[in-house]
């Protein structure tokens, strides 16, 4: 059995965008990120389950070097249509405690939500 779709992904580069954004709704911004060799941008979307999340992207993933560091995605490099690797999981809780995460557990792979 396949995921489900969420639908396609919409580039929105506005700087600031309306509280009633759709999921999906994303921008990736090119940038290094001090701290993080081989970050080559940042993209920030609308969840499924109506949240901002923001992923550091890199051409391959990068495990976190320890807890306290972030984990980048790898990305393909389309800024119109990405796809990232693996999974994003964004836990909500872990030992009992939030950890400020929105839940989700999915896929994006050329420019769609799964």
């Amino acid at each position: 059995m396949s995921a489900p779709e969420h639908g396609d992904m919409v580039r929105d580069g506005r700087d600031v965008w309306p509280d009633d954004a759709p999921p999906g709704t994303f921008d990736i911004v090119p940038h290094g990120m001090e701290g993080y060799p081989g970050v080559t941008a940042h993209m920030t979307f609308e969840c499924p389950n109506r949240h901002r999340c923001s992923v550091a992207l890199a051409p391959q993933p990068i495990p976190r070097p320890s807890d306290d560091k972030l984990y980048v995605w790898g990305w393909d490099g389309n800024v119109e249509r990405p796809t990232l690797t693996p999974s994003i999981n964004c836990v909500a809780e872990k030992n009992g405690k939030s950890t400020g995460g929105c839940g989700w557990h999915g896929f994006i792979t050329n420019g769609v939500m799964r």
